[in-house]
């Protein structure tokens, strides 16, 4: 068996990064990277487990390269494989291996394991490895060194901590990714620097709650970490995703007021509003607390966008409970939405006890498609007021053959919300680097502009 390996990433930003560290973990050890899967020895499914549809995601990406690459072998890795290592290892003969995420570098030592056994010919059911947290106990990455990273040009994902100690009713990353772990504020912004040292321009900064970073470590927070990222030279990003509304700080606004480089950019996970609902999800919330919060960033920073999610369908979630949040929809006219019906995850708070699903999930989705068609109205309407403005735009991609480039303005993060179509002749711009531009028009929730 070659020492090559594809690597298919599945989930979030988070999964991303450990995506992106088992690359460089192989490639340092003379793995070589395939970018075709039928060309590789190994295919790693970097798995996630959050909810159903991702679990059978990954597990039918899987299936589906063993059926596709019969002489490669396939190695699931990720979070399901966290979750469920014993049971993939069952169910699933047609794996080579089950590989955990709690400690990327180890990537290395379960292929080199596998590929020994083929070595000697040995036929052995898959091999699974979960580390526990990383060799000092503390935040499981030993190096944050990405040597390929699977981004579009010009942006990074930075991943602070580890877990979550927010234990919400609904949710499996605790069970997945463990407790709160926060990394050094110092190793973080060696990371940083190598990343804007290689010509990168766009730092989102991601964990489970940005607002809990630096706990766990005595004179470390985030306020700590975005100060010191303003003391840098240069022109650069630097997003916020993912900060829990019920821990919002305040002292977040006169930081990022005083460098627009630190982006007025927040992913705010809301789920609900109805107060009945927020308490069996075990949050301390309420729509009068979050309404107040919002206030409060769009007085503070008046060109904040705000991301939020919505979970609809979770027990208990009565016709008025689905009202309030609608009428929380409406006050909050929040920029940009994702919504997602319940799905009941094992293991979870919630599931104590073996509660009925009194909420089918047949409305379960038909309530998140109407909060959907709702949120178009309203992000329309807010991408409007960027019409006519001149903005900075991250060009990621060319059109081929065509006048016209793809980015993203400081109001859309990667992957999830709009682009910006820039509107350039051919070979003008540059993928991974700024552009001035106005905004002529929005399409849609795309903002079409021109170079200034």
């Amino acid at each position: 068996m070659t020492r090559t390996f594809f690597l298919e990433n599945l989930g979030c930003a988070k999964n991303q990064v450990d995506a992106e560290i088992m690359i460089a973990a192989l490639e340092d050890s003379g793995w070589r990277r395939c970018e075709a899967a039928d060309e590789a020895g190994f295919i790693l499914v970097n798995s996630c487990g959050f909810i159903g549809p991702a679990k059978q995601e990954s597990i039918d990406v899987a299936l589906g390269y063993v059926n596709e690459c019969p002489r490669a072998r396939v190695v699931m890795t990720g979070c399901l494989s966290q979750r469920y290592p014993d049971d993939l290892a069952a169910e699933m003969p047609e794996l080579a291996g089950v590989f955990g995420n709690r400690a990327p570098l180890r990537i290395v030592e379960l292929l080199e394991a596998i590929a020994a056994s083929d070595a000697q010919g040995r036929t052995t059911p898959a091999q699974v490895l979960v580390p526990t947290v990383g060799k000092d106990g503390s935040f499981g990455h030993e190096s944050g060194r990405r040597s390929t990273l699977l981004s579009l040009p010009g942006s990074a994902y930075v991943k602070v901590s580890e877990g979550c100690d927010n234990r919400c009713a609904f949710c499996a990353i605790p069970l997945i990714r463990g407790r709160s772990r926060s990394k050094p504020i110092d190793a973080v912004l060696d990371e940083i620097d190598e990343l804007l040292g290689r010509g990168i321009r766009e730092i989102n900064l991601v964990a489970q709650d940005l607002a809990s970073y630096g706990r766990d470590l005595p004179g470390s927070s985030p306020q700590e970490l975005l100060r010191a990222l303003s003391d840098r030279h240069g022109e650069f990003w630097v997003r916020l995703l993912y900060v829990y509304p019920d821990r919002f700080p305040d002292s977040f606004f006169p930081i990022l007021g005083a460098d627009p480089r630190l982006l007025p950019y927040f992913d705010v996970p809301f789920q609900h509003a109805s107060t009945r609902v927020l308490r069996r999800m075990g949050r301390p919330g309420d729509a009068a607390g979050y309404l107040s919060l919002l206030s409060r960033i769009r007085a503070a920073l008046p060109d904040a966008v705000i991301r939020s999610t919505f979970l609809v369908g979770f027990f208990g979630e009565s016709d008025e409970d689905f009202r309030q949040l609608l009428d929380f929809q409406r006050q909050a006219e929040l920029d940009w939405l994702g919504v997602f019906p319940f799905s009941p995850e094992e293991g979870t708070p919630a599931m104590r006890g073996d509660p009925p699903l009194d909420v089918s999930p047949a409305l379960a989705s038909r309530r998140a498609a109407q909060i959907e068609r709702r949120q178009r109205k309203i992000t329309h309407a807010r991408m409007e007021r960027f019409v006519g403005r001149e903005l900075d735009v991250l060009v990621e991609e060319l059109v081929p053959g065509e006048p016209l480039a793809i980015g993203r303005c400081y109001a859309q993060a990667p992957e999830v919300d709009g682009s910006v179509v820039v509107n350039a002749p051919e070979g003008s711009l540059q993928p991974g680097t700024f552009v001035r531009c106005r905004v002529i028009r929005r399409n849609g929730l795309d903002l079409e502009a021109v170079p200034l």
